[in-house]
């Protein structure tokens, strides 16, 4: 096996190309363009986990020899060649190189002239699931392409290297049918940071634990067939990726301008949104995101400010491909017969998705006949319909006292904890704040409970319900949540305690049941609880917006500024030190109190959440780069395999406190995090007394 350059075309390389074939210059000159995925690997193992899965593999497979440290093309691949002379052997990073191509292999098991390709991953499967979708028929779905895609150009690459050999490839995950028999397991596979290099330190005593263990958490899923229909150029979604070429004309073609540095052009895509070649403040660099615009698409250089369809909500990314393939690349572009605006049901209030996502176009292009469509518009910016909230409180039966909770969870592929699968869902912290109405149209506020799970080591969901029941059982006020969340980790630890032995668990299941509701296989409810939690995110979808400061979010972390430079009535409020002393908190102390309003130099409010103790320090970052993981915060959904990385800088501190610390919360740490849920409440807050107040 040889290869004929110094820099050949890698997994990596490979794996850019298929986001953009644009990108691969790109990343060839990171001297000259910036790149917002140059974030810390630490961090990145932190949230994706990949790290300890892949160290857990290798133990599992019984690796006779780790190529992880033997660094040059030609010498991985010469001590590859030299192990593949055995008859039978166990490679992890073994080499394989033909022409300009290179590729490290997770994990070969040889035997004969056999060789079981498998590559690890962090995400999670079940023998149920299966890697095809029905739309189109035929073709693998979005979330398994990039990783079965991936695969291919592995096999690709050893079958032309190793033409007379059979390669059949696995992708070995996380099953969801497993229960892990012992705890703590991410607890033996440490990630470390030494002189800026992320690497596991495996407990010497792992061995012996997992001997103790009958469950294999981790499964070899059989891809061959897919991978071979890939590299075949039978399965349907391919032009979404490859264009008009076939998978072996795409690797060849990518290979040579990655190995020759010449830039390709390709057709725009919905990947061209959130390309990570942008110059996201970095004055030095070159912003390759706009470049590409400017030369593609024909743009100006004002252009590149416009409100593009990027940032259009709700919008199907099959819908915005189209779109984008007849050259509509700002919200002006697009019309009626693109997108028809469609009223609410005959049984629903409030804008409608179609109605919302109109609205801001109206918005972004400040095009007055469509500004004309809706009512409730004021100051040219904000949409407020104070008449549906009205009939929504209502219908929604919301009374006093309004309870104000909100959780922070994490998942993770490895169990932590005996009995859990991978990536289910433990709940470590609460924060709950109360508001009664006050005759004369104020509330009476205070930040009434909150809890922490300190001790990582021991399994928290039960007595998170626990403590949450104790907090929320002496009235029968409304209990506010933000959006699906707090739905779902409830339901989820429902399930948990049905198959426990807990003593009280039938107290435990029918509070969860009184504040829940469960949907069926086909999206219909059938349980809904007498104190079903009500969702202040849906108030919002429906009845507020506020375009300069949401653009194309309902994150709380968006709206809560939206409010605050929306409401006269909360500026003047909260620029008052009131907070910790009028306005009671666990946190902060009535001698020390502190205003929420703060103006920057423009006069707009900041955000409150600039004011929280930083976990900078902790997280080894700098104040940006903990914005940035701020910014990257992800708005919650069901995937199963949504992980810390999506909820920020408080909790990818939890998850370095579990994998790295031995589960030792110092005092700031604790602080950092009681603080940080704290506001996520005290926003719902801000957000439920501006409403009241308006209407």
């Amino acid at each position: 096996m040889t290869i004929a350059t110094n820099k050949p075309f890698t997994k990596s390389a490979f794996k850019i190309a298929l986001s953009c074939p644009t990108k691969l210059y790109y990343a060839r000159h990171p001297e000259l363009y910036a790149n917002s995925n140059d974030e810390d690997e630490f961090l990145a193992a932190l949230a994706e986990g990949g790290f300890q899965v892949g160290e857990l593999a290798k133990l599992y497979e019984h690796i006779d020899a780790d190529l992880h440290d033997v660094l040059g093309y030609s010498e991985a691949l010469t001590e590859t060649e030299r192990l593949l002379v055995r008859d039978k052997v166990v490679i992890a990073e073994a080499a394989f190189g033909v022409r300009n191509m290179f590729v490290r292999a997770d994990i070969i098991r040889k035997d004969g002239k056999h060789i079981d390709l498998i590559e690890v991953k962090a995400k999670s499967f079940s023998q149920d699931d299966n890697w095809m979708s029905s739309r189109p028929k035929g073709g693998i779905k979005t979330k398994w392409c990039e990783y079965l895609y991936d695969l291919a150009f592995q096999k690709y690459v050893i079958q032309q290297a190793l033409p007379d050999y059979e390669v059949h490839a696995y992708l070995m995950m996380a099953d969801k049918s497993k229960v892990a028999d012992v705890d703590n397991l991410n607890q033996l596979f440490k990630i470390v940071k030494n002189h800026g290099c992320t690497s596991i330190v495996v407990n010497p005593k792992v061995k012996d634990k997992l001997t103790l263990s009958k469950v294999q958490v981790l499964t070899e899923f059989d891809a061959n067939e897919t991978v071979d229909d890939i590299i075949a150029g039978k399965t349907k979604e391919q032009p979404k990726y490859l264009n008009e070429h076939t998978f072996e004309q795409f690797v060849h073609e990518m290979s040579e301008a990655w190995t020759k540095d010449s830039s390709v052009s390709w057709m725009f895509t919905t990947n061209c949104f959130d390309c990570e070649f942008c110059g996201r403040g970095d004055n030095n660099k070159k912003d390759g995101r706009d470049e590409c615009w400017l030369a593609k698409a024909g743009f100006k250089p004002s252009q590149t400010k416009d409100p593009q369809l990027a940032e259009m909500w709700s919008q199907s990314f099959t819908k915005r491909n189209e779109f984008l393939k007849q050259g509509k690349y700002f919200l002006k572009d697009i019309t009626f017969e693109d997108m028809p605006k469609t009223p609410p049901s005959n049984a629903q209030i409030g804008l409608s998705f179609s109605e919302r996502r109109w609205l801001q176009i109206a918005f972004a292009t400040q095009n007055k006949e469509l500004l004309n469509d809706f009512n409730n518009i004021e100051n040219g910016d904000i949409y407020m319909d104070r008449e549906g909230m009205r009939k929504w409180m209502q219908d929604n039966n919301v009374k006093s006292p309004y309870h104000m909770i909100d959780f922070e969870t994490t998942a993770v592929a490895l169990p932590y904890y005996e009995g859990m699968h991978p990536y289910e869902q433990v709940a470590f912290q609460f924060s709950h704040h109360v508001m009664v109405p006050n005759s004369d149209g104020t509330f009476s506020i205070r930040h009434a409970g909150q809890w922490l799970n300190e001790d990582v080591n021991k399994f928290p969901n039960f007595e998170f319900v626990r403590a949450l029941k104790r907090d929320l059982e002496g009235d029968d006020g409304t209990v506010f949540r933000y959006s699906a969340h707090e739905n779902t980790i409830l339901n989820k630890i429902k399930q948990q305690l049905e198959e426990s032995n807990e003593p009280d668990k039938e107290e435990l299941i029918a509070f969860i049941c009184s504040i829940t509701y469960e949907k069926n296989d086909k999206n219909v409810i059938v349980r809904k609880g007498e104190r079903n939690m009500v969702d202040l995110c849906d108030m919002v979808k429906k009845f507020y917006y506020c375009y300069s400061q949401m653009h194309g979010s309902n994150s709380i972390k968006k709206v809560l500024p939206a409010v605050l430079n929306s409401s006269q009535l909360l500026q003047d409020k909260y620029s008052q030190a009131i907070y910790g002393k009028e306005i009671p908190s666990l946190n902060i102390s009535a001698d020390k109190p502190i205003a929420w309003i703060n103006r920057l130099e423009d006069g707009t409010i900041d955000n409150p959440y600039h004011q929280l103790p930083s976990v900078a320090s902790y997280l080894g970052l700098t104040e940006e780069q903990v914005w940035q993981l701020e910014d990257s915060q992800t708005e919650w959904n069901d995937d199963d395999d949504m992980t810390i990385a999506n909820g920020g800088a408080a909790l990818t501190a939890y998850s370095k406190l579990m994998f790295c610390d031995e589960g030792k919360m110092d005092e700031a740490l604790r602080t950092a995090l009681l603080r940080y849920c704290e506001l996520d409440t005290m926003a719902m807050v801000f957000i439920w007394e501006y409403f009241y107040h308006e209407i």
